[in-house]
């Protein structure tokens, strides 16, 4: 059987569960829309229940207007909320069970056993009546080894299309995720699927773990948006799989999902966070400089453009020498050896006496104050120059 691989966004049922944020229903089709263009292969538009009053339009205005070909629904293993489910006709339904002896005692006040007779119980349920069926596995990462491996078999026999592992308090390495799927690739015929939290930081690192270690999906959400510290982000794990592993990802759109996510979740984008920053391309330090004005490649893994972005290389207080001679370059100034050292030395204490690079006028004014008349050590090639910051 060939088996799909793509990314699983979960922010309209995982992002909407994070503190504080309440996505209107005209919110969530526009996310819908944007994670289409992206490119998105699945995206999980709620969780399946009665309760829910509003899930039956989301889900006709998603497929209607945000194009969505692949329609993922959360569900519980429970009668009510799966026949909500089907009543949907999702292209893909997700049921979930805690695996973990903790989840099963506190959330179900069940034993294992039980546990595994609901299982097979609802697969049996729905099977048939489900283009796609994934079995995720709450709290799999805190699970007994021997009753995974239980379950696994469980839903293998059962015809169950994607195992789904859940990292659900984030307590997983990279190296743990790679172990476990690998032994599920062992045991299991089907696809398996990852669900990463980030409570320390390793969100990202998990899912793309996962994936090199042959799992087929990773959940994400834009801005890592999720419960307590969030869940893998997007805009890392799809930017990190077009631009280093040639995914078709359309990675100039990452910044209008995010502002897009920010704006309705009231969350901020900070200037350096990684792929959609505004300052990630910012660069003042003097070695880092000058490798950039040779070759961009030297401290840049992918070119600004690909991401919407655009390098800013600024002249401050860390400049070295060469920085200054390509600063003076900038406005058409030529500085002889004998001379350089005294200017960047200059150069520099100015930037730090003023907190921040020096205008084009504040050069030419430090270029004059250093002695840098025609003839005595720089040459003006550039009789003006429209004053910019640097």
């Amino acid at each position: 059987m060939e088996h799909v691989r793509g990314l699983v966004d979960s922010t309209l049922r995982e992002g909407s569960q994070a503190m504080g944020v309440a996505f209107s229903l005209e919110q969530k089709v526009e996310i819908a829309r944007h994670l289409v263009r992206v490119g998105i292969e699945e995206v999980e538009v709620g969780i399946a229940s009665p309760l829910d009053r509003e899930l039956p339009v989301l889900v006709a205005r998603c497929r209607r207007e945000a194009g969505l070909s692949r329609l993922a629904l959360w569900c519980r293993c429970r009668e009510e909320d799966i026949a909500c489910a089907l009543r949907l006709a999702p292209e893909v339904l997700s049921l979930s069970v805690p695996v973990s002896d903790r989840h099963i005692a506190i959330k179900l006040n069940l034993g294992r056993a039980a546990v595994v007779e609901m299982v097979a119980r609802a697969i049996a349920r729905v099977r048939a009546a489900v283009p796609y069926l994934s079995l995720g596995l709450e709290d799999a990462t805190r699970a007994d080894p021997e009753f995974l491996r239980e379950i696994v078999t469980v839903a293998g026999a059962s015809g169950v299309d994607r195992i789904r592992i859940a990292d659900t308090v984030g307590v997983a390495t990279p190296g743990a995720m790679v172990a476990l799927v690998s032994e599920l690739r062992r045991n299991f015929a089907g696809e398996i699927g990852v669900h990463m939290h980030n409570d320390f930081g390793m969100a990202t690192a998990n899912a793309l773990a996962a994936l090199e270690a042959g799992a087929h999906w990773a959940d994400v959400t834009v801005l890592g948006l999720g419960e307590r510290a969030g869940n893998s982000r997007l805009e890392e794990v799809a930017g990190y799989l077009a631009l280093q592993g040639g995914r078709s990802y359309e990675t100039t759109l990452f910044k209008s999902l995010a502002r897009l996510a920010a704006d309705c979740s009231g969350r901020k984008i900070e200037a350096h966070q990684p792929v959609i920053g505004a300052g990630i391309f910012a660069c003042e330090t003097g070695l880092h400089l000058a490798g950039l004005v040779k070759d961009p490649q030297t401290y840049e893994p992918y070119e600004p453009i690909l991401v919407g972005a655009r390098r800013q290389l600024s002249y401050g207080a860390k400049v070295g020498r060469q920085g200054v001679v390509e600063r003076l370059r900038q406005l058409g100034l030529h500085c002889q050896e004998a001379q350089l050292g005294r200017l960047a030395e200059a150069f520099r204490g100015q930037c730090r006496d003023l907190g921040r690079p020096l205008y084009d006028r504040e050069v030419l004014l430090l270029v004059a104050e250093c002695g840098g008349q025609p003839g005595r050590g720089y040459t003006n090639r550039q009789s003006s120059r429209q004053e910019q910051s640097s």
